[in-house]
């Protein structure tokens, strides 16, 4: 597909069900709907309350019903970079700002915002929002690269709500027109199409998390399926980052009785017990123990609300469990605190990708038909 701008349908605001806003246009705009010939041209700092009806959009404008409809469009007037804002009537929430178009439509008395944007202004967005301010270029070129990738690979993931992605934890953080952060828009544009694919073309799962603690995961240890690019490595540069390491003390009835309760582990049997007391991960485990007891270490992190699944355990007496671990997140692709260590060092953003992704490409993203055909 050989266009130079490629648009993208972000559901925002999907975290609260809403029953009216309103959308104040700071550029100019025309309305229109997919029931009728309605139009209606908006000048500069229009204000439009919009409210729900059942399955239908009601649009006043100064105080005037301008019609009821299905599906609202607020098309651009020029070419040039369009700026709406949103603020919450019913629910009530915070003026937020977003570049491009939008639509708009009602299911069951609740409105869906979807906003059309160019994926490349998408990333800037979500850069701001998932990475924050106060990082080198190197690395938001890393994070525009990998949230590309993702964005690509999950195109259809909302497409039976009507859009591609949402703007939550689900997909990638996407708040809208922020700061401007200069870093942010130069890496975002000099990354331009850019995109991580794997041997056979396929856009790569290009997970990331906050930090290792010394060794990444193979990703089949923590979802399901193996995948050549995503393997564990040796990691030296999260070592000492923020989040290397972590401590939590807990009660050894209470470890004890979970784990019978859960797995049926036989804590009536010392030898058993000991082991499950004083565990040790000197590198990565995928069971707790070993995988006799197939009890997997992603299950006891969520249900124990641990910051990684590389930890040991060390019994200290008095009915106390120590767990030291090391690491925050998942562990499988990118840490971001090794990746900002590496740029740190000297490394450029190819590097800290080629690191933390195994045998992977990068590629235009509208020469992959390309290749693909080839």
């Amino acid at each position: 597909m050989w266009c130079h701008s490629m648009k993208l349908k972000i559901g925002l605001i999907r975290n609260i069900q809403l029953s009216s806003v309103e959308i104040t246009t700071q550029d100019q705009y025309f309305l229109s709907s997919s029931n009728s010939d309605f139009k209606e041209e908006l000048r500069l700092n229009s204000k439009l309350n919009i409210k729900s009806n059942q399955n239908k959009v009601q649009i006043f404008f100064d105080d005037q019903l301008l019609g009821e409809f299905d599906t609202v469009y607020a098309k651009k007037k020029t070419k040039d970079t369009c700026v709406f804002t949103i603020v919450g009537k019913n629910p009530s929430f915070r003026k937020r700002s977003y570049y491009g178009e939008f639509e708009i439509f009602s299911n069951k008395g609740k409105l869906t915002i979807v906003n059309n944007i160019d994926i490349e202004k998408y990333l800037i967005g979500v850069l701001e929002s998932e990475v924050g301010l106060h990082q080198t270029k190197d690395f938001y070129k890393v994070h525009s690269i990998i949230s590309r990738t993702y964005a690509l690979k999950n195109l259809y993931k909302f497409i039976h709500e009507g859009y591609n992605l949402t703007d939550l934890v689900n997909c990638q953080v996407y708040k809208g027109k922020m700061y401007n952060n200069k870093n942010i828009i130069d890496a975002v544009r000099e990354t331009r199409n850019l995109i991580l694919v794997d041997e056979n073309m396929d856009y790569i799962t290009a997970a990331y998390f906050s930090n290792s603690g010394g060794q990444t995961n193979n990703v089949e240890d923590v979802w399901l399926k193996a995948l050549p690019y995503l393997r564990s490595i040796h990691d030296p540069y999260s070592i000492y980052g923020y989040n290397y390491e972590w401590e939590k003390t807990i009660s050894k009835k209470s470890w004890l009785n979970y784990l019978n309760k859960k797995f049926q582990f036989p804590i009536d049997n010392p030898i058993a017990v000991n082991s499950a007391c004083n565990f040790k991960q000197e590198i990565r485990h995928k069971y707790l123990i070993d995988w006799m007891y197939r009890i997997p270490l992603t299950q006891v992190r969520k249900d124990w609300k641990l910051k990684s699944t590389y930890f040991s355990i060390f019994d200290i007496g008095n009915d106390q469990l120590t767990l030291k671990g090391k690491g925050f997140g998942h562990g499988v692709g990118l840490s971001q605190e090794g990746a900002m260590k590496m740029i740190d060092l000297g490394y450029d953003f190819l590097d800290v990708l080629r690191f933390y992704y195994t045998d992977v490409h990068l590629i235009d993203r509208r020469m992959r038909d390309f290749y693909l055909i080839d």
